[in-house]
């Protein structure tokens, strides 16, 4: 659940064996990396929870360090991904293990501090699973959905505009999806 800004001056002097870019505690991950100037941005997490927070307020720091609390995260939940938010015309699109998948106006989530619980996108249960994946995304994008056995890209247009509360459509007959990639 932590979150950090870096100037990319930091990364320009790369050495041919690399440098470490972020300082990992046992049993951490990196989620995603993005680019964000002053951007707002919004996490997701694979139990549901989301939290939109002013980056501004991050103040830069070296590339050798752990970063600061983005998000609280419940016991066995982790972040799925960071997703700056150049629009606020832009959806959260979202997508479980049982191929429900929804798409959420930017509009439906309020700015908060960043390091708190945040609030509620998608309520996992057995029948549907948890999030596997998450895309901020417009109408014009395409959305490639890796099931197993079955994969299938889709318009943006094609997955249904719901609130945060409501589990989602069913995009894919007989399959799990394992990934989620915005093209």
């Amino acid at each position: 659940g932590l979150v950090k800004k870096t100037p990319i001056t930091d990364y320009a002097n790369i050495r041919k064996t690399g440098i470490q870019a972020i300082k990992l505690k046992e049993g951490d991950s990196i989620a995603n990396v993005t680019f964000v100037k002053d951007e707002d941005v919004i996490l997701i997490t694979k139990k549901g929870m989301s939290i939109h927070f002013i980056t501004k307020d991050i103040t830069p720091i070296g590339r050798v360090t752990a970063g600061v609390k983005a998000i609280k995260l419940n016991e066995g939940d982790e972040v799925l991904g960071g997703f700056p938010i150049h629009k606020k015309t832009d959806y959260i699109a979202t997508f479980s293990e049982k191929v429900l998948g929804k798409k959420t106006p930017i509009t439906d989530f309020t700015v908060q501090g960043r390091g708190g619980k945040g609030v509620m996108i998608y309520k996992p249960s057995v029948a549907t699973g948890d999030l596997i994946g998450a895309a901020l995304i417009d109408d014009q994008d395409s959305i490639l959905l890796i099931g197993k056995p079955n994969s299938i890209c889709i318009s943006a247009t094609d997955v249904p505009n719901l609130g945060r509360t409501s589990m989602g459509n069913l995009m894919i007959k007989n399959s799990d999806v394992i990934s989620v990639i915005k093209l």
